[in-house]
């Protein structure tokens, strides 16, 4: 792992958060970042990305998931809504709605909610 993904023992020891985006969570499950961890991933390319990690618990129908300090979104544009979660989680729901609202952005919020998963995902 250290050879692959050396700059990632900086997450294991300074790091509060870990989020990716779309396929970036194979990468972080391949250097052993989400062991023990639950995490998603592009619903296209869910079958490749799953195949990654040791003990990762891949969720296929989720449009992100939040564990701990690890997020993980399914594609960039749950990336964006996980984004919107995120900030509400570190600076409270009215600062996540005034950041949307001044970036004319209607978030969802549900995390289950993700319509790409029938379409693309594991059948």
């Amino acid at each position: 792992r250290s050879t692959l993904f050396p700059y990632t023992t900086l997450f294991r020891s300074n790091q509060r958060l870990v989020v990716s985006v779309c396929t970036g969570s194979a990468l972080l499950a391949a250097a052993g970042l989400l062991d023990g961890r639950r995490a998603t991933s592009n619903k296209r390319s869910f079958a490749w990305a799953s195949g990654f990690g040791s003990s990762v618990t891949w969720e296929p129908r989720a449009r992100w998931v939040h564990d701990g300090d690890r997020w993980t979104s399914s594609g960039v544009a749950a990336g964006m809504d996980m984004t919107a979660a995120l900030i509400g989680e570190l600076y409270g729901a009215a600062q996540m709605r005034a950041i949307a609202e001044r970036i004319e952005y209607e978030p969802r919020a549900d995390p289950a909610r993700d319509p790409f998963a029938r379409l693309h995902g594991p059948q």
